[in-house]
């Protein structure tokens, strides 16, 4: 279902039903706070890889930056498939 499928949709059913309205914010609201977290955990995941590569010293380092980068592969604004995925040449 494309986007405007999708609205014009809701917009039909908030007609027919316009007491549906506040539970149809309220599950936006709540979208828009899973949104949130998971960008808040992103960072938080971004800021520890950059530390690790910044602290060489610390032992493990590599794996964790890879660890990190795993978990958010294909929902970042970089690609970082080409240091996750293992060289198979």
């Amino acid at each position: 279902m494309s986007r405007e499928q999708f609205l014009q949709m809701v917009r039909t059913y908030i007609e027919a039903d316009p007491e549906a309205a506040p539970h149809v914010a309220g599950y936006v609201q709540a979208g828009l706070n899973a949104a949130l977290t998971q960008a808040y955990e992103r960072a938080a995941d971004m800021e520890c890889a950059l530390a690790a590569l910044a602290a060489k010293r610390y032992k493990g380092a590599d794996a964790l930056v890879l660890d990190k980068l795993r978990k958010w592969e294909g929902k970042t604004a970089l690609r970082w498939d080409w240091l996750t995925t293992p060289n198979t040449k």
